[in-house]
């Protein structure tokens, strides 16, 4: 009871800045268009009657003295320009806030005019973006219940986006097969940034992304402008956040992902070059090897991985050195009692493990006052590794086990892009590019086809081809209210000569300060996962016959309309309608009449059927309704609503709805977040204590599935799907309910924060699949993951 009055007594006593702890706020301020530093810009932080106020130097750089520890709105204001505001930065005890400002120059008008500093908290950092966009911050990725630090997770809170499964990161956007969505990493289109992933899907159960070393990026759910190529469904665009160049800092964390180490800071103190460099290793693999058990068996996720940022800033530019990389194996053995898992049958074994990595230069140069060019080079690979054995169980012994499928695949690609930006005036600028991708494959995988007692090998190649991409966009400002942004994409497939133009357009106009309609345009097509090309087929005489060598390019035509409604400024409702029509889609034009690309892509791995062709299509189309409150006062919420259809068309033409049309998606999120009274310790030095709450609730239509044919099951001794109803099907309603609470003390020499996410706090069962049971002949349902608490100590000093 005791603990509870102290509690109490603090909540009441609250305090929104610290006096004693204080830290540095620095950062730099570029023109947006052309990166050149802007000399003397106004930078002013306002605290209740508290009034700071500092100016850039001859590299655009700007600093605060130290100042009391809270969270602070940063304003910045050059004449010329339009002001931009950062709201509710958190300055840490134990951490500089190095913040980032370009601005963009105003677009005159004949009469006169006042401009007031921008308060427009959803603009994204892409300026060619006008609809379907969003930027989220780092920060929000740690504390959105639910996310676990995974900006997969966080984004499954916005609209028209929702996750496949609880057991992994794929998400589904409007009704879009995962397979459609693009990671890009300081401008590299990278593979799969999942552990435990396989080439050709975009999803995992852990991330490598490790959001300590993002910093704030875009997300877009469709209608991408024009430097954005091979992607239908979504686009993360993100980039690795520059190390502290006058200050060493460091950071440890143990939680759910693992134990991890971070450091950065200045190569010399007369340099202005930095490092940023981030390890992680698996929790519960360390645990094992220690001698701790947590009744996992054989079944250990043992994975690692690395990231780092080397930036090298110079008088007309900046050169950084970057890469991810992570290794993964685990070991599913129901023969040695694994336990039950969502992954693999009673009579399975299962070895699986993947490496993947890449690593970048990049080099940005400013040619002149109003024009930069950027250039990359970068690699990529990803190696995956598959045993799956059978046996049998007769008197509850293990026999014949016997091999079932086996995968040795190496694939990767050299990548090297360009792109030159130019400022015409304050109303035009001009962005080109070209993406090269050197693709390199050693592809052997192989079943045994128990039927005819032999080894069958779908895929045996090695070899190489390229995909060529070229873009222009030009974003015009009419007037302080008009923009407009027109471009395309153009892109060439070696391999079979496949090629498409996309022309993009968008457009924004502010009816007044508080009201924005939009509206965009695309033309997107993608490759399709490239072991589809290089499969064949093997007959019952032995002889083997290539398949889906001419399979084309998948394509969509994407249109959405948009309003955006200021409420105030810190509230925002935005409502988006928007229609998708797919075509060019492969399905399957023998055996499996009813196959079709779109609704691949949200498992570990994707299945691919004989004889592929460009004859499907899909639509899908929806309204969504995001009403927002930033965080304000130490309160934010976050409500979306999604309303959608999704369907396709398989081989005779038919349609049917799609593995991911569920109909509707709601997320309630919200959180709250207390300063307490600042205390002192036995020695006499300043502590300040915060807590942060936060709550989720997510409600999704039913997964739909394709029913059993449980008659036929019981003669084949195997699950028979009824294809004549495929995906006609739709379990319940998926509900969830997420729960967050974390505890910060902060010191003059360290941050340390204590948390912990317990995701479906009722225990609700949610289904996951539905499979035949051989031993019963019963129908057996599997559900998701129940209740699960995830713990979480981070410290920065």
């Amino acid at each position: 009871m005791r603990c509870y009055i102290i509690l109490f007594s603090l909540l009441i006593s609250l305090q929104n800045y610290a006096q004693d702890l204080r830290q540095t706020i620095r950062g730099n301020v570029r023109d947006a268009a052309t990166q050149s530093p802007l000399i003397g810009a106004s930078l002013i932080i306002r605290a209740d009657s508290q009034v700071y106020t500092t100016i850039t130097d001859i590299q655009g750089n700007f600093t605060f003295d130290p100042i009391p520890v809270g969270r602070y709105d940063v304003e910045c204001h050059y004449m010329g320009y339009e002001s931009q505001t950062l709201y509710q930065q958190e300055l840490n005890s134990a951490k500089e806030l190095v913040l980032q400002f370009e601005l963009k120059e105003q677009v005159n008008r004949t009469e006169a005019v006042t401009v007031k500093a921008e308060k427009d908290k959803s603009k994204t950092i892409n300026d060619d973006i006008s609809v379907s966009g969003r930027t989220f911050s780092i920060e929000e990725s740690q504390r959105y219940a639910g996310s676990r630090g995974d900006v997969a997770r966080m984004a499954q809170n916005f609209a028209g986006v929702q996750g496949s499964d609880d057991s992994r990161n794929d998400i589904v956007v409007r009704g879009n097969s995962p397979l459609g969505v693009l990671y890009r990493l300081e401008g590299v289109d990278i593979p799969n940034p999942n552990h435990y992933a396989v080439a050709g899907t975009t999803g995992g159960p852990i991330s490598m992304l490790n959001n300590n070393v993002l910093r704030n990026s875009d997300f877009l759910s469709g209608a991408f402008p024009s430097e954005y190529g091979n992607a239908t469904a979504a686009v993360f665009d993100l980039g690795l956040r520059v190390g502290n160049n006058q200050k060493y800092e460091f950071l440890g964390q143990m939680g759910f992902a693992g134990f991890e180490g971070m450091a950065e800071g200045p190569f010399s103190k007369k340099s202005q070059a930095s490092f940023l460099v981030n390890y992680r290793y698996s929790a519960l693999d360390f645990f094992n090897l220690i001698g701790l058990d947590f009744g996992t068996g054989t079944a250990i996720p043992r994975y690692q991985d690395l990231s780092f940022k080397l930036h090298f800033p110079h008088k007309k530019g900046s050169t950084s050195i970057f890469g991810l990389g992570g290794k993964n194996r685990i070991e599913l053995f129901q023969s040695r009692e694994a336990g039950d898992n969502l992954f693999r049958g009673d009579n399975e074994d299962l070895a699986f493990g993947t490496q993947t990595g890449m690593a970048g230069i990049g080099h940005l140069r400013r040619l002149s006052e109003k024009t930069f060019i950027r250039f990359t080079l970068a690699t990529d690979a990803a190696k995956v590794r598959t045993h799956l054995d059978t046996f049998d169980i007769q008197q509850r012994e293990i026999v014949n086990v016997h091999g079932f499928y086996r995968d040795e695949s190496l694939q990767g690609k050299f990548t090297f892009l360009t792109q030159i930006q130019h400022k015409f005036n304050a109303q035009a600028v001009l962005k080109a590019g070209i993406r090269m991708h050197r693709y390199f494959f050693s592809l052997s995988d192989s079943f045994y086809n128990s039927r005819y007692g032999f080894w069958v090998q779908p895929t045996n190649f090695e070899g190489n081809t390229s995909l060529a991409q070229s873009y222009f966009n030009l974003n015009y400002r009419l007037t302080p209210e008009l923009e407009i942004n027109a471009g395309a994409n153009y892109s060439f497939f070696v391999f079979n000569n496949s090629q498409v133009l996309e022309p993009r357009f968008g457009a924004s106009y502010k009816i007044n300060p508080r009201y924005k309609i939009s509206m965009g345009y695309g033309l997107h097509s993608q490759v399709v996962p490239f072991r589809i090309y290089f499969e064949k087929r093997t007959n019952l005489d032995g002889t083997t016959r290539k398949i889906n060598q001419d399979l084309g390019l998948l394509k969509s035509h994407h249109i959405v309309l948009a309003n955006d409604i200021t409420l105030n400024l810190q509230t925002r409702l935005k409502i988006e309608l928007y229609y998708q029509y797919l075509f060019d889609v492969p399905v399957d034009a023998n055996d499996q009449p009813f196959y079709s690309l779109l609704n691949q892509g949200a498992d570990f791995g994707v299945e691919f059927t004989d004889s592929m062709v460009n004859r499907g299509n899909g639509r899908n189309y929806g309204l969504e309704i995001t009403f927002e409150r930033f965080l304000t006062k130490g309160l934010y919420f976050l409500n979306t609503l999604s309303l959608y259809r999704s369907f396709y068309t398989d081989a005779n033409g038919i349609w049917h709805p799609s593995a991911f049309d569920s109909k509707y998606a709601l997320n309630l999120l919200g959180g709250k977040e207390f300063y307490f009274k600042e205390v002192q310790d036995k020695k006499g030095r300043a502590k300040k204590m915060s807590m942060t709450t936060d709550i989720r609730f997510m409600a999704n239509g039913g997964k739909r599935y394709t029913p059993i044919n449980l008659e036929q099951s019981k003669l084949e001794n195997r699950t028979v799907y009824d294809f004549d109803r495929v995906y006609e099907g739709q379990f319940q309603d998926y509900i969830r309910l997420d729960f967050r609470v974390a505890f910060k003390i902060q010191g003059p020499k360290a941050t340390q924060e204590w948390g912990v996410d317990i995701q479906n706090i009722t225990n609700r069962r949610n289904v996951f699949q539905r499979t035949y049971n051989s031993n019963t002949n019963e129908i057996r349902t599997t559900y998701q993951t129940g209740i699960l608490p995830v713990g979480l100590w981070r410290i920065y000093f």
